[in-house]
């Protein structure tokens, strides 16, 4: 007979997956942006965005289906449809490891500090 928002572990866990949300927003925002910058200024910020993208979406996935406990992963529940196509997203163009790389690199080479 109690609303299930009213549990302060549970709703500090959406604050979290709402806060997720919100950077990989702006990160998309970000690389718009950068969409007709010169070419490795552009392939930079894609690859930054599709790291933060792909962090949140793992996340956010994960946490849906604790959430919603063992129904959470069941082809009855909408949220398992969701968190297949998060994790398929998140392996397109390259998994969040490989874009990772991709930043690591380039800030070795932007910075020089680890050579």
């Amino acid at each position: 007979g109690v609303v299930i928002a009213s549990f302060q572990a549970l709703r500090h866990r959406v604050a979290d997956m709402k806060m997720q949300l919100e950077l990989a927003r702006s990160m998309s925002y970000y690389a718009t942006l950068k969409l007709n910058a010169p070419e490795a200024e552009r392939r930079q910020a894609l690859s930054r965005a599709k790291v933060q993208l792909g962090n949140a979406m793992r996340f956010v996935g994960q946490q849906s289906v604790q959430l919603h406990g063992g129904i959470g992963v069941t082809d009855e529940y909408a949220g398992s449809h969701y968190f297949k196509k998060l994790t398929q997203l998140e392996m397109t163009y390259g998994d969040t490891l490989h874009h990772l790389g991709e930043v690591s690199a380039r800030m070795n080479e932007a910075a020089g500090v680890f050579a």
